[in-house]
């Protein structure tokens, strides 16, 4: 194992990562692992490049050496940040099925048990047919989510990551409090927030960050626009930090003008829901039970808004579209699985209730033996005034 000139993890932790990989490969009975998805390989090699729309694929052999496969205007990133030596280099005009199915054949896995990950955005109907076609004695396999399950609980370092991006965020965060003013435009809000995340050093992010005011506060993942702030906003900000690829994130509401009943209450259910589903997170504690834990505190308010869906979803490593591992674990009522030291989620009681706008409430926490560390811990939830 080569050390790239910008290591991100010792080669060390990249080793017991592929021995992981290795052993859920065995398991499921895997002769080889081809994988497509930017946060598995960079997972698992430290390469990374926001040009995946192009082919880039990891080959993970049971016995033998990794090979990368990438086009040559991305050539330069591989010695830069990955340990992988075998690298192999081809036309951006190439048939990338054919260049695989080569290497899978010089590797002499014509016969082999071959898994792809069949659940991944980046792995093309096109593609697996075409394997198919040019391997036609091998037994394509699913091998989703063996990479996945050893991403779920994270390292020392790991963790460090996404303390800093919680530090990243939260300044992001303030920033955007403190340019919350009746007049402004969310436009202007926006900037202050995307200066001082790029000043804190934060990378660009899986999702950009949400920020909404007014009616607007409503829509669901809807961003910054011209739109003026008006006494009696409610502001919806929810904001993102990255480090190295690893994300924390947090939703924080402002509310411009004269405080209503009807938006305290609304605030403290919220609050109190979020405060209340951290309070049942620990090891070994189903992930059902937190999620009735949270929602039974809206749910049973008067304030016209009911939980219906996810109250967290699990959050680390991320490239867009999207900031979280929800595929890996999230935080429902039908989840049996139970919570692990390690995990981390962004944990959501974000209320989108009629008449006021969004009450922002979320954090990004950490799974401990004896409950959560909530890393987002700079600025207290529920509604800013």
């Amino acid at each position: 194992m080569k050390s790239p000139r910008t290591q991100i993890f010792a080669s060390g932790e990249y080793e017991s990562r592929i021995r992981k990989v290795r052993e859920g490969m065995e398991i499921n009975g895997l002769d080889v692992l081809v994988i497509h998805s930017p946060e598995n390989i960079y997972y698992l090699s430290g390469y990374q490049t926001p040009g995946y729309y192009w082919y880039q694929a990891l080959v993970l052999p049971l016995n033998s050496e990794a090979i990368f496969i990438a086009p040559p205007h991305e050539a330069a990133l591989i010695p830069e940040l990955s340990w992988v030596e075998d690298s192999r280099v081809y036309p951006d005009t190439s048939d990338w099925a054919q260049v695989t199915g080569e290497i899978l054949k010089e590797l002499g896995l014509t016969r082999s048990a071959i898994g792809l990950e069949t659940k991944s955005r980046f792995l093309t109907v096109d593609f697996y047919q075409s394997i198919q076609s040019l391997l036609p004695d091998s037994q394509l396999n699913d091998g989703s989510g063996i990479v996945e399950s050893c991403r779920l609980i994270k390292s020392a370092s790991e963790i460090e990551y996404m303390r800093e991006a919680a530090e990243v965020s939260s300044r992001g965060m303030k920033a955007g409090i403190k340019a919350v003013i009746e007049g402004a435009s969310e436009l202007e809000v926006a900037a202050a927030v995307h200066s001082e995340l790029d000043m804190a050093g934060s990378e660009y992010t899986g999702l950009p960050a949400f920020i909404t005011s007014g009616e607007r506060s409503h829509l669901v993942h809807a961003t910054w626009s011209p739109k003026l702030i008006d006494s009696g906003d409610l502001v919806f900000m929810e904001i993102p930090g990255s480090v190295n690829r690893y994300h924390a994130a947090q939703s924080r509401s402002v509310f411009v003008g004269e405080q209503t009943q009807k938006l305290i209450e609304a605030n403290r259910v919220a609050t109190e829901a979020l405060e209340t589903a951290k309070a049942s997170m620990k090891q070994g504690v189903a992930a059902s039970s937190v999620f009735k834990a949270g929602s039974s505190v809206i749910n049973e308010a008067n304030i016209g808004y009911k939980q219906g869906r996810r109250i967290a979803y699990g959050i680390g490593t991320a490239f867009p579209p999207g900031w979280d591992e929800g595929d890996i674990f999230s935080i429902n009522i039908d989840e049996p699985r139970p919570l692990l030291a390690g995990m981390c989620f962004h944990l959501i009681t974000t209320m989108r209730v009629p008449g006021l706008g969004a009450i922002g409430c979320s954090d990004t926490v950490l799974v401990t033996d004896e409950g959560v560390e909530t890393l987002t811990n700079q600025i207290k939830p529920g509604v800013q005034y």
